[in-house]
């Protein structure tokens, strides 16, 4: 898991972390809204918006769309996806960040909006600095060698246990040898 926290005065920051569960091929994305800034300590809160659909969001990405977002990274292009569901749509889009006419970094932006109720719309946006970037790319190419891994892993257990496999031929030998 990667995270990032944007807090910030206004309490208009962003918290954003990424996550993989390789046995179901999953990388996951989440954006939190901040909840709370602490003046005396000069710090943000996200807890309490934490399970609140209306101030988080996740994002399940395939493989494709984690590859599009190193992509973009490595290439320095814009990474878009689209998603929808019978209760929402939700646009994905990651880009180069541009602040007084240069590039400081990528800028990362969820929009969700309900299909039953068009007014309920949100959206989530926090900046990368290019090694925040480089660490959203890093763990992205960890993501998907661990799914590869995982793959890999659940096709030789199939070999393995297939009735007529070779492994299992000589599994058979090797346990008539022990009788």
């Amino acid at each position: 898991m990667i995270s990032f926290y944007k807090p910030n005065s206004k309490n208009t920051g962003t918290a954003c972390s990424f996550t993989v569960n390789p046995k179901d091929e999953s990388i996951w994305g989440s954006l939190i809204k901040q909840s709370a800034w602490n003046e005396a300590k000069k710090i943000g809160s996200f807890s309490e918006n934490q399970n609140n659909p209306n101030k988080s969001v996740k994002i399940k990405f395939s493989l494709t769309e984690a590859a599009g977002i190193l992509d973009a990274i490595e290439r320095n292009v814009e990474f878009s996806a689209y998603h929808t569901s019978e209760k929402q749509t939700t646009r994905i889009k990651l880009c180069p960040y541009i602040r007084d006419d240069k590039q400081v970094g990528y800028s990362y932006s969820v929009n969700k909006e309900d299909k039953q109720n068009s007014e309920n719309k949100q959206s989530y946006l926090i900046g990368f600095y290019f090694n925040e970037a480089r660490l959203l790319k890093e763990f992205i190419s960890y993501a998907l060698n661990a799914t590869f891994e995982s793959q890999r892993i659940e096709a030789i257990k199939k070999i393995k246990n297939a009735p007529n496999s070779p492994s299992t031929q000589k599994n058979a030998q090797d346990d008539s040898e022990l009788w």
